[in-house]
C-alpha cells in the first residue's frame, strides 16, 4: 500500500501554475522519510471495513499535507524554533522563512483540493468537515496555540494538537467507507493519537525547551498511560473482530516505537 500511497501523495499535489521555489518547499518535507501513519490510519480503516481503497485515496493524501504543513509551521522560530527536521534542515533553514510559511499554507489548501476529487463526490463534504474540524482552531492549530503557554494543561494539548488529526484520520476512513460506526473510530483515533503523543515525549524527554509527559511524570508512568490509551484504542474496534487486526496492529507498532 504504500507504493500506492506515495504515488498518490505526488498526483494530487498540485503543480500546474505553482511556482517553481514553493513546489519544491512543498515536496521538500513532504517526501522527507516520513511515517505516513494518519494516512495509513485512514486506508486501512476504510479497507477493514469493506470499503474502496480509491475512495479514501484522496483524503489519505489530505490528512498527511495537513500534518506536514503542521510540521514546517512548528519548526519556525516563532513556535518551537527547530532547525532540524528529520536528519535535514528543517523547511525554514532550507528555503527560508518566508517561502516555509507560504509551503504550508498551500500544503493546507492542496488538502482541501485533494477531498474535493474524491471520486464519489457525495463523500466529499463530510471528509473535508472532518479535516476542517481536526486541523482547525479548536484542533491542531488551537492545540498549537496553547502548546505556546506555559499555563496550559499538557494532556489537553495532546488531545487538541496531536489526537485530533489522528482521529479526523480513522473517521475519514469509516466515512470514505461509508460505514455508520464513524463516531467509534474517531475514538479509536483518538486514542491511537493520545498513546503516539505519550512515546513521543518518551523518546524526546531530553529535548531541550518542550514540555513533555514522560519527563513531567516520569517513563514508567508515561509507559503506562501510553498502554492504556493503546488498550482504549483496541476496544473501540472490538466490534469489526478479525477485520480489525490491521488497525489492533498499528496501536501494537505506535507502543514498540524507538523513533
Amino acid at each position: 500500500m504504500s507504493a500506492v500511497l506515495e504515488a498518490a501523495l505526488a498526483r494530487f499535489l498540485p503543480r500546474r501554475g505553482v511556482p517553481p521555489r514553493l513546489l519544491s518547499a512543498m515536496r521538500y518535507t513532504l517526501f522527507n522519510a516520513g511515517k505516513r501513519l494518519r494516512p495509513t490510519i485512514l486506508l486501512e480503516t476504510c479497507r477493514a471495513l469493506g470499503g474502496e481503497l480509491r475512495q479514501a485515496l484522496p483524503a489519505a493524501c489530505a490528512v498527511e499535507y495537513v500534518h506536514t504543513y503542521s510540521l514546517i509551521h512548528d519548526d519556525l522560530p516563532a513556535m518551537d524554533d527547530d532547525d532540524v527536521r528529520r536528519g535535514k534542515p528543517s523547511s525554514h533553514r532550507r528555503f527560508g522563512e518566508a517561502a516555509a510559511i507560504l509551503a504550508g499554507d498551500a500544503l493546507q489548501a492542496a488538502a482541501f483540493e485533494a477531498i474535493a476529487r474524491t471520486p464519489d463526490a457525495r463523500l466529499a463534504p463530510a471528509l473535508a468537515l472532518s479535516l476542517a474540524r481536526a486541523a482547525g482552531a479548536a484542533g491542531m492549530v488551537g492545540g498549537q496555540e496553547l502548546d505556546l503557554s506555559p499555563r496550559a494543561r499538557l494532556d489537553r494539548i495532546h488531545r487538541m494538537k496531536t489526537a485530533a488529526l489522528f482521529s479526523s484520520a480513522a473517521e475519514m476512513g469509516a466515512i470514505a467507507a461509508r460505514s455508520p460506526r464513524a463516531a467509534d473510530l474517531a475514538r479509536f483515533g483518538r486514542q491511537l493519537g493520545l498513546a503516539f503523543q505519550i512515546v513521543d515525549d518518551i523518546l524526546d524527554r531530553t529535548e531541550r525547551g518542550r514540555r513533555n509527559y514522560a519527563a513531567a511524570h516520569g517513563v514508567a508512568k508515561a509507559r503506562r498511560a501510553a498502554s492504556r490509551h493503546a488498550a482504549r484504542a483496541r476496544a473501540a474496534v472490538a466490534f469489526m473482530g478479525r477485520r480489525g487486526e490491521p488497525l489492533r496492529r498499528i496501536a501494537d507498532f505506535i507502543l514498540a516505537r524507538e523513533h
